[in-house]
């Protein structure tokens, strides 16, 4: 039996070089988690800028809606007071009609044709009767 143990290998040797391998197993393993979180990390800091990127972005636009907004509204302002003006007139224009109506025959026709008539205003309210066409 003495002729198969290698006289150079002692027992000492052998174990310390069993212990090694797992070691290094276990070093590379968490050499490779280490890699995977950093790259990992690395990844999220980049979706952060870009989020933070967007978000500026849509604050801009946000901000630059919010004025052009504010615009609109001036501009729709003018043109508001316009068609109520002229929704005056054509209300006291179709009054008079209404008016000519009771004596003038021409006027009775017109009125019956386009169906024109006072709006009652609703209980609670004291504003004047609007004519509709």
């Amino acid at each position: 039996m003495d002729e198969y143990i290698d006289a150079n290998l002692s027992p000492k040797e052998n174990g310390s070089a069993n212990i090694q391998i797992p070691i290094a197993l276990l070093a590379f393993g968490f050499s490779v988690f280490l890699f995977a979180q950093i790259s990992s990390l690395s990844q999220n800091g980049r979706s952060m800028r870009w989020q933070s990127e967007n978000l500026d972005r849509q604050s801009t636009s946000l901000v630059e809606s919010d004025k052009n907004l504010g615009e609109l509204i001036k501009q729709r302002e003018t043109i508001v007071e316009q068609s109520q003006q002229v929704q005056a007139r054509y209300t006291e224009m179709l009054t008079d009609v209404l008016k000519l109506a009771e004596t003038d025959a021409d006027s009775r026709s017109v009125v019956e044709k386009y169906k024109i008539q006072r709006q009652q205003a609703p209980a609670g309210t004291a504003t004047a009767p609007q004519t509709t066409p």
